[in-house]
């Protein structure tokens, strides 16, 4: 039986299709990711011009389609695309921290699966945006928000105990290997094979207590890059070369 649905939704990615449509990539609470083709917005009648406003990045838009018990592709018909007055004004570096965001989603967020968590912390993140001007808390803003994503796709990493079940040491350095965990430098010889990243106790007691701490962004972002790589596979991110070092 079909059912009608209605969400917010913010556009994760858009490109042209056929002569004068869309097909759009929305991010949505209690379906996911969904993919639809929005007819005429390249026309240039000011009716297309207005819902190619509504359809940027970081603004919300209601949409609304009816769900089938039995689809046949990826694709939503929509029946509903309204604006929304839900928006972020993400300026200058903001901005660019969101299309990374919203490139995460793209590419990693499984589709058509209720995510009202990672929704909600997503808006969070373009809110926090918003708020900073500072690169150094732009990049905590993004650290916080990739173990929000990465605890959705069911990777849950340990940042409080190590391999042995021990407590993780302020003063300790550690390995941290993908699949078996963090081994203190002290407990692996010269032979070892483990392959990882290193990374300070310290700092992997203050992400546990979610502690800002700026020293600590270098290995915060080694470590969370070592972990979204066996994810993303060869492709690279390509909002990372939009960031000027």
């Amino acid at each position: 039986m079909a059912k009608d649905i209605e969400q917010l939704a913010f556009v994760l990615h858009r490109r042209p299709y056929r002569e004068t449509s869309l097909m759009v990539t929305f991010f949505t609470p209690d379906y996911g990711k969904q993919n639809a083709v929005i007819k005429g917005v390249r026309s240039g009648s000011k009716t297309a011009q207005a819902k190619q406003a509504w359809l940027q990045p970081f603004q919300g838009v209601i949409i609304g389609w009816r769900e089938r018990a039995h689809r046949t592709s990826d694709l939503v018909s929509l029946r509903q695309l309204e604006a929304s007055s839900v928006r972020f004004p993400l300026m200058g570096e903001s901005n660019l921290c969101g299309l990374y965001v919203n490139e995460l989603l793209y590419r990693l967020l499984y589709p058509g699966l209720e995510s009202e968590q990672l929704f909600q912390a997503y808006q969070q993140t373009l809110y926090d945006l918003a708020s900073t001007h500072e690169r150094f808390r732009q990049a905590w803003v993004l650290r916080q928000f990739e173990f929000e994503l990465l605890s959705e796709l069911g990777v849950a990493f340990q940042t409080e105990t190590d391999h042995f079940h021990r407590p993780v040491q302020g003063n300790e350095t550690y390995l941290f290997h993908l699949e078996q965990g963090l081994f203190p430098r002290g407990d692996l010889n010269e032979q070892s094979s483990l392959q990882g990243v290193w990374v300070s106790g310290e700092c992997l007691l203050k992400f546990a207590e979610r502690t800002y701490c700026e020293n600590c962004l270098k290995d915060w972002k080694r470590l969370f890059r070592y972990v979204l790589s066996a994810h993303l596979g060869d492709k690279p991110i390509q909002t990372r070369a939009l960031f000027q070092d």
